[in-house]
């Protein structure tokens, strides 16, 4: 049986992986891509460096 704090430690790092991932969804499919980078810049930027020739990742506020 596993340790109590094996599986805390696996909890912790399974919500940090999926709230890291959730960020970094990209603008919601049919919206305002520019509204979404503004609102997030943080993820805007971190979504841009795997999809440099998305339209979105070529505006200089998105860099």
């Amino acid at each position: 049986m596993p340790k109590k704090s094996n599986v805390a430690m696996f909890f912790l790092a399974s919500s940090l992986l999926a709230s890291t991932a959730s960020l970094a969804d990209g603008p919601p499919a049919g919206g305002d891509a520019n509204a979404w980078c503004e609102a997030n810049q943080n993820a805007c930027v971190t979504w841009c460096e795997t999809r440099p020739d998305e339209e979105i990742c070529q505006e200089p506020e998105c860099d």
